[in-house]
């Protein structure tokens, strides 16, 4: 099993590092690890010695380490005593000789601040060299450590694992260290021919090669269970087609980890059970409710959080998020919604009021409650616009009097509950954040409801809808079946937060 860390743990000597942000002690991970151990379950931890360590550069003691926002600096000594740190502690708190140290997503290798210092250098050679340096590093733990594979691909074609005609230079092999395994991951299916062409090019450059998949939450509230499933069923039967032993099945925590990670539990079970051997249609649904104490749809059922109108999915996408945070009088994304999106969400309230969750009754209220804040505002603001834009007083001043005061009532509810769900599954850092965005959302439907009075009163123009309404331009088309916008500085306004 792998802890997947980045930098949420705590080094002796480095009293900023994870400062606030609920690391886990040298102490904690031992305790794990022995939990771990004495059931039969070797406990691998994933860290980052490259990027994704952007948020240490907020503390002044960190800055000269970094490139890029949030790359290390490639060849700095003073870096490579930093990750022996890392290492070192890593080596105190488990057992496991094998330690997970990323280097992936590094796309602006050696565009920052290393320009300052060096002359131009191409990504291969400082991401080669960086490897080499560090593999060294950990053979003093006698470690073996794993490396995720989409720079060797972005390298070899200057795009991520998209590009289905990326050829790996078999050079590379030489500048693969000998204690160093790739770890391929890709989180949406491909053709079989194209995903078996990416993993024998690995294996031609790296031997052992491991493969991961996900389990998703990172797409707002709601899980993509059925669509992970899926996934990993095809992939699975790829693996095995070109001699790949070892699959993984990630979970992360991308955009603000609104969901909770029990949700994608059905998508953990029906991995093992096709692993097992079985097919998707074979799962056996009542040994998941021996183990868990709740019914196998139930939890799949959440998924529809983000597929209201129960379609087939071309793809993951994030309507419950985008629709969430698009603004009542900017819009945005909310343009893309089917108009009876509203009564779609009306309509899962009861359904999820009426599952019996067991030990994650927690879990399925804070859905039903989440459906109903969604039940009012995912046309809200369409409908302001429209009925400002028809001058429409009697629906505007519904909208303002009875709706958007219903609609914050439900929001207070569900913010309350959030919190205490939170609490009962993550350390308390983080909720700030929540707090922030939940708080957010319902002063700015208070402004809302007042500015429409106050027109209707007065008949001043507001301002933000005498204006013309454009749809999102994206470089992929997009539609609310397929979007997957989380980026909340898109959603919530266009002048940047």
């Amino acid at each position: 099993m792998y802890l997947g860390l980045t930098d949420a743990y705590k080094m002796e000597g480095e009293p900023y590092f994870n400062f606030c942000r609920g690391g886990y002690t040298v102490e904690q991970l031992q305790e794990i690890d022995a939990y771990a151990n004495a059931r039969g379950i070797e406990l691998r931890v994933n860290i980052q010695v490259l990027g994704h360590l952007h948020y240490l550069r907020r503390h002044g003691c960190y800055e000269d380490l970094f490139d890029t926002w949030d790359s290390l600096m490639v060849g700095k000594d003073e870096v490579y005593e930093f990750i022996d740190k890392m290492l070192a502690t890593m080596s105190k708190a488990v057992k496991s000789r094998t330690i997970h140290i990323g280097m992936d997503e590094i796309y602006d290798l050696g565009l920052g601040r290393y320009l300052n210092y060096h002359e131009y250098a191409d990504r291969k050679t400082l991401f080669t060299e960086h490897l080499k340096r560090v593999a060294k590093l950990a053979e003093k733990y006698n470690f073996t450590c794993e490396i995720w594979a989409d720079m060797l691909f972005y390298m070899a074609k200057g795009s991520f694992y998209g590009n289905d005609d990326a050829v790996i230079p078999q050079e590379l092999k030489e500048y693969i260290p000998e204690n160093v395994k790739i770890v391929h991951w890709y989180y949406r299916k491909q053709a079989d021919e194209v995903l078996g062409g990416q993993i024998k090019m690995l294996q031609g450059i790296g031997g052992d090669i491991s493969f991961a998949g996900v389990a998703s939450k990172s797409f707002g509230m709601a899980p993509a269970n059925q669509n992970c499933i899926d996934t990993i069923e095809q992939q699975m039967r790829v693996c095995q087609d070109v001699g790949v032993e070892h699959y993984m099945v990630t979970i992360w925590s991308d955009a603000g980890a609104h969901c909770s990670v029990f949700a994608v539990l059905p998508t953990l079970y029906a991995a093992a059970q096709i692993a097992g051997g079985k097919s998707i249609k074979d799962i056996d649904k009542a040994r998941f409710y021996e183990l868990v104490g709740a019914e196998y749809d139930d939890f799949i059922f959440l998924d529809r959080l983000n597929n209201p109108f129960n379609k087939e999915l071309p793809r993951k996408n994030a309507r419950c998020y985008w629709g969430f945070y698009s603004d009542l009088f900017l819009g945005s994304y909310d343009m893309l919604l089917d108009s009876k999106s509203n009564e779609a969400y009306a309509a899962l309230v009861p359904q999820y009021e009426a599952i019996q969750g067991g030990e994650y009754q927690m879990m399925f209220e804070l859905y039903s409650l989440y459906a109903k804040v969604l039940s009012l505002k995912m046309n809200m603001g369409v409908w302001i616009r429209e009925a400002y834009r028809k001058g429409d007083k009697d629906l505007l001043r519904k909208y303002a009097t009875e709706d958007i005061p219903k609609m914050i009532e439900y929001m207070k509810v569900f913010a309350k509950h959030y919190d205490e769900w939170w609490l009962s599954e993550n350390m308390a850092f983080g909720l700030e954040v929540h707090h922030l965005y939940n708080g957010g959302q319902m002063e700015r439907w208070q402004y809302v409801a007042k500015r429409i009075l106050k027109h209707l009163a007065d008949g001043h123009p507001i301002e933000e809808l005498e204006r013309e309404y454009l749809p999102p331009s994206t470089v992929e088309m997009i539609t609310e079946d397929n979007c997957f916008e989380l980026d909340k500085r898109k959603l919530i306004s266009y002048c940047g937060i």
